[in-house]
C-alpha cells in the first residue's frame, strides 16, 4: 500500500511539473492573461508542496514500518536461538 502510494505521489509531482511547464509556454507563445496564469501556477505550486509534505510523511512511515519489522525480525530469530 505505501509503495503505490508513493508510486502515485511521484506521478502527481511528475505530472504537475509537466503542466506547469506547458502553462508557462503557453503564456509566452499565446499572451494568455498573465494574473490568470499566475494564480494557476500558484495553485500547482501549492499543489506540489502539499504533494511533497505527503510523500515525506509516507517515506518516513515506510522506514519506521521497515526498521519495525526488522526489530521484530531479529527478535524473534533471537527467541529461537535459545
Amino acid at each position: 500500500m505505501n509503495k503505490e502510494l508513493f508510486e502515485l505521489m511521484t506521478k502527481i509531482l511528475d505530472e504537475v511539473g509537466k503542466l506547469k511547464s506547458y502553462i508557462k509556454e503557453r503564456k509566452q507563445d499565446k499572451g494568455i492573461d498573465l494574473q490568470a496564469t499566475e494564480r494557476i501556477i500558484n495553485r500547482l505550486d501549492n499543489i506540489v508542496e502539499e504533494a511533497d509534505k505527503e510523500l515525506i510523511d509516507t517515506l518516513i512511515r515506510i522506514e519506521k514500518n521497515f526498521d519495525f519489522e526488522k526489530t521484530k525480525s531479529t527478535l524473534m530469530s533471537k527467541k529461537t536461538d535459545k
